[in-house]
C-alpha cells in the first residue's frame, strides 16, 4: 500500500532559488526542503529576482549580482572561509552566510530562519 503526502490546498508554497555551483550540495538542499511539502525549490544558474522567497548564491557571484534590485535579507550566501572576504559580504548588506563544508541541514535551517524573518514569504 503506497502512502502519499498530501498538502492542504490552504498551505502556501514557499519558493527557494538555489544558485550555487556545487550541484551535489544544491540537490541535497532541495531534497531536504521539499520533504515538508511546502517548499518549491528551483535549482538555477541565475536567480529570477521577480520571484519571491529565499535566494541562495555563492559569494563569488555577488560581484555580478544586482544587490540594489532585491531585498538583501532574502539572500543566503555560501562562502569559502579561506577565499571570501566576509567584511565585503557584510558591507553588501548580506546577513545570512553559510560556509563551504556546513552540512545541508544547516542550509535548511538558514532558509527557515530567513522565511521567518520575512514573515513566511
Amino acid at each position: 500500500m503506497a502512502c502519499e503526502l498530501q498538502v492542504s490546498s490552504s498551505v502556501r508554497m514557499k519558493t527557494v532559488q538555489v544558485a550555487i555551483q556545487d550541484s551535489g550540495y544544491a540537490d541535497a538542499i532541495r531534497n531536504l526542503l521539499v520533504q515538508d511539502g511546502v517548499h518549491r525549490v528551483h535549482l538555477v544558474a541565475r536567480p529570477d529576482l521577480t520571484l519571491g522567497g529565499v535566494i541562495m548564491v555563492d559569494a563569488a557571484d555577488l560581484d555580478g549580482f544586482p544587490l540594489q534590485a532585491i531585498a538583501r535579507e532574502r539572500l543566503v550566501v555560501f562562502a569559502h572561509k579561506e577565499h571570501d572576504d566576509l567584511s565585503k559580504i557584510w558591507d553588501a548588506g548580506v546577513r545570512h552566510v553559510l560556509f563551504d563544508g556546513d552540512p545541508p541541514r544547516m542550509a535548511r535551517v538558514a532558509v527557515l530562519g530567513v522565511e521567518l524573518s520575512l514573515g513566511a514569504s
